[in-house]
């Protein structure tokens, strides 16, 4: 897949406090609603930073979405370094 669901499903969690709701709700079929991968799916439920951003999630959207994951910064960037 594209890098595009990725992060428009990032995006749409970040932005939208109904979908925001809906994934706090239940991750797994939030995530049902947009073509992803295997390994993006998994990446994404296991709120894998490093393999997000590998992946492709831009880090302008990736770090909102872990701030309401309450990631800390270092650990954020650590993540994306690799």
């Amino acid at each position: 897949m594209s890098a595009y669901a990725l992060n428009k499903m990032l995006r749409d969690i970040n932005r939208d406090p109904v979908r925001r709701e809906a994934f706090f709700t239940d991750a797994a079929a939030f995530a049902e609603g947009y073509p992803l991968s295997d390994e993006e799916r998994r990446a994404f439920l296991g709120k894998d930073i490093g393999a997000l951003y590998r992946l492709g999630a831009h880090g302008l959207i990736l770090r909102p979405f872990t701030l309401l994951h309450k990631v800390p910064e270092p650990e954020y960037l650590a993540a994306i370094r690799g």
